[in-house]
């Protein structure tokens, strides 16, 4: 049995896969050690950031959609992409392997990328008989069903190949064909794919090769994939989980508790089931708190222990319980993902009708999208400790409020130019007036995956902490939904004031009031990160008395 742990939240343990991926594997030993040279999922990694950076200026300038019917669908894709890799994880752990599933992915995303391309006007409109320009009036019933369609597939098969690489290590499974490392090689990937994205949207402009480029890298890319897989599928290692489905085992512990709601719980915690002759199943020891779920693992007079539904282990309490305290912290996740939602929506269409000059060049149309990721990969590897959750949010705090008082600015350059019912002029406001926000905005995406990297202490078995990222992820793609959500509901709140902040157009809607809203909300998920105990309470607490009363000075 291993020491009681702290509840999660306290949690300030780095788990060292690296290490931990040392132990045992039935591959090379020196596998990982050498030099990656298979770089194809790094540069479908850097080909899959490029559609969804287009998505919605494509839907508002092709399709003439409303900014927030736009914003919407981006949205609802975005975190369709977090949540559903729950299920393939399940899918992973009870049907296939890891690395198939994940190849899996690929293809299914690879394909889904392909129909996008062939959903653009141009490419079926001999077929379809409707015209071939990129405007509304040429988007036929085959065109919607192809692009929903496309969505569907890269949501379910959208790849990640940090995460793969994760999950196998957390496997303890080497694997061939080899994953590019977390070093030069990745690094230079990800540096020419961003410089070239970059270029690509200066010289491409038909929307069918927008899509289409990224298509047929994406196709090659996948081809390499799918060869190198059958090439080395005969050296593959069995993967085994003696711990059982982290998600079925839940299913038991909720129905075994429930059946046994009535039953009175032993005074002695020894007293519960755990099933200690699996010598490779690592355990968890009995915590307070939550009780009732304790009474799954009571053991009752002539009760079969192979009834599994009826019966479990307190290792299994155990990490239900675990999953349940890391709820409060998948709310402050969700927060994170309703921040990062407005990144690939509201940030792009501010900058797609502002002024893209440099002096006398002409910044692309994915410059900022590109240097975002360039930012991301900067402070991955400057962040050299585990941030705590509230930094996180006070990333996202920051992020909303100067991208609040850059929308008032350009709001102020439209009325100046009387430009209010011209959403297609040109501003004379400079693009680079928005990265700053698309720093702060690559901040919380690098300090949320490594708050998450780092979440859960040493004592929780490796092949659960898969599940528990796996959830936490989801948790940031209910906030990317849910963005769908706070948009309606802040929308019809402001109409009580007057007129809804968000309007057909974005000249005549009000983002800066929405990212006031969002800094807010981001302010008071702080407060309520902070106040862990009386003596923070108490501190805040002062701290509130200081600033009310300065305000009431000034």
């Amino acid at each position: 049995m291993h020491p009681q742990h702290d509840d999660v939240q306290n949690a300030d343990v780095s788990v060292n896969i690296n290490e931990e991926a040392q132990i045992g594997g039935s591959m090379d030993d020196n596998a990982n050690s050498r030099p990656s040279k298979n770089q194809g999922m790094g540069i479908i990694n850097v080909m899959s950031s490029l559609p969804m950076a287009m998505m919605n200026t494509y839907l508002t300038n092709v399709w003439n959609l409303s900014l927030t019917n736009a914003a919407g669908i981006v949205n609802i894709w975005e975190g369709s992409s977090e949540i559903l890799p729950i299920a393939l994880a399940y899918l992973s752990d009870t049907l296939l392997s890891t690395y198939p599933v994940h190849l899996m992915r690929t293809i299914v995303y690879t394909i889904g990328l392909g129909l996008l391309a062939m959903s653009t006007p141009s490419v079926f409109s001999k077929f379809t008989g409707t015209c071939s320009d990129d405007q509304p009036e040429c988007i036929g019933l085959t065109q919607l069903i192809m692009f929903f369609t496309s969505l569907a597939l890269m949501a379910v098969g959208i790849p990640d190949t940090k995460f793969l690489k994760t999950e196998l290590q957390l496997k303890k499974i080497k694997i061939q064909p080899k994953l590019p490392d977390s070093d030069k090689q990745s690094i230079i990937v990800l540096i020419v794919g961003a410089i070239g994205g970059t270029l690509f949207s200066a010289v491409v402009n038909p929307w069918s090769l927008r899509f289409g480029i990224p298509a047929i890298f994406c196709i090659a890319a996948t081809s390499f994939l799918v060869a190198s897989f059958i090439a080395h599928s005969g050296s593959r290692p069995k993967e085994g989980n003696p711990e059982g489905n982290l998600l079925t085992n839940m299913a038991r512990v909720l129905v075994a508790s429930a059946f046994k709601i009535s039953q009175k719980l032993p005074d002695d915690p020894a007293q519960l089931y755990e099933n200690i002759d699996q010598s490779n199943v690592q355990s968890l020891s009995h915590t307070r708190g939550l009780r009732w779920l304790d009474k799954a693992a009571i053991i009752l007079p002539n009760e079969s222990q192979e009834n599994k539904w009826k019966l479990c282990t307190v290792t299994q309490v155990e990490e239900t319980k675990l999953v349940i305290r890391t709820i409060p912290l998948f709310i402050s996740f969700a927060f994170c993902g309703l921040v990062k939602s407005i990144g690939n929506t509201y940030f792009l269409e501010q900058a797609n009708n502002m002024n893209p000059k440099l002096g006398n060049l002409e910044l692309p149309f994915l410059f900022l999208p590109m240097l975002y990721e360039l930012m991301k990969l900067y402070w991955e590897s400057a962040l050299k400790q585990n941030p705590a959750t509230y930094s996180v949010i006070a990333n996202s705090v920051v992020c909303c409020t100067i991208a609040a008082s850059v929308e008032r600015q350009r709001l102020h350059e439209i009325r100046r130019h009387d430009l209010l019912d011209d959403p297609q002029e040109t501003i004379p406001m400079s693009v680079l007036w928005l990265v700053p926000q698309f720093n702060f905005l690559s901040m919380v995406a690098s300090y949320f995956e490594k708050r998450v990297e780092n979440l859960f202490p040493d004592e929780i078995p490796l092949s659960r902490r898969t599940y528990l990222i796996h959830f936490a992820h989801g948790a940031s793609g209910v906030g990317t939904v849910g963005g769908v959500l706070s948009v309606y509901v802040v929308g019809k709140i402001s109409e009580i004031g007057g007129k809804n902040w968000f309007q057909y157009t974005l000249n005549r809607s009000r983002l800066d009031r929405y990212y006031w809203t969002l800094s807010a909300l981001g302010a008071l998920n702080i407060v309520v990160s902070v106040l862990s105990s009386w003596k923070k309470v108490l501190q805040s607490f002062i701290w509130w008395i200081i600033l009310f009363g300065w305000h009431s000075y000034l």
